[in-house]
């Protein structure tokens, strides 16, 4: 069941509540290597870290949970070293999906947290058994992880084609689609240049080493 988004209408774009209604739709189903219950505890792990909640009881393998954690709480504390043992333990795949889950959530958390509002309940698992879909054309080459076409921000997802489509979909309204991020005159109630410095001293303030 998706949250109730409606508590936003009226105040923000409505494409806006329209994609977190899809999100939490994307996160409650399985995925390509993580069930929908796995998936949502993924998301659940990741925000407990954020607000320095109690541990819980989780079911997910202990790689996982800290992955999540560290992701979701401190991602700047990740480097290659721990990502290349986290991949070994997870495999490239599920940990490309786990990546995709943990940015999104903290997305819509901090979207959240910006206008004032409670967090989003986590949506209610959906049953099914994860599809396996990978692109098998990803390559390991300057990145951490496996990529399509060579190592790059939009393609960081691109080994798990669902998880680099959802990124797609979330990068639109939340900041530019990517072909407006080529136009240097584009406005949406802010210049082209104060979107870039709101994006630029965000990116500082989690220390965004890219």
């Amino acid at each position: 069941m998706s949250p109730p988004f409606d508590d936003l209408s009226g105040s923000v774009r409505p494409e806006i509540p329209a994609l977190f209604v899809r999100e939490w739709a994307r996160l409650a189903g399985p995925g390509s290597h993580w069930s929908g219950s796995q998936r949502v505890e993924i998301a659940a792990s990741a925000r407990a870290a954020r607000q320095g909640s109690p541990p819980e009881q989780w079911s997910l393998p202990s790689s996982a949970l800290q992955a999540a954690s560290l992701l979701g709480a401190t991602p700047a504390r990740a480097s290659r070293s721990w990502a290349e043992s986290t991949i070994a333990d997870l495999g490239p795949g599920p940990y490309v999906e786990l990546v995709g889950v943990v940015s999104r959530t903290a997305a819509v958390d901090s979207f959240y947290r910006a206008v004032g509002s409670a967090l989003a309940r986590f949506p209610d698992p959906v049953a099914g058994d994860p599809s396996g879909v990978v692109d098998q054309a990803a390559r390991l080459g300057a990145a951490w992880v496996p990529m399509v076409g060579g190592s790059s921000i939009v393609g960081a997802l691109s080994a798990v084609p669902p998880e680099a489509e959802a990124q797609e979909d979330m990068h639109g309204p939340l900041y530019l689609t990517y072909e407006q991020m080529g136009d240097l005159q584009f406005e949406r109630g802010l210049s082209r240049p104060q979107m870039e410095l709101v994006a630029a001293r965000t990116s500082a303030l989690n220390e965004c080493f890219y």
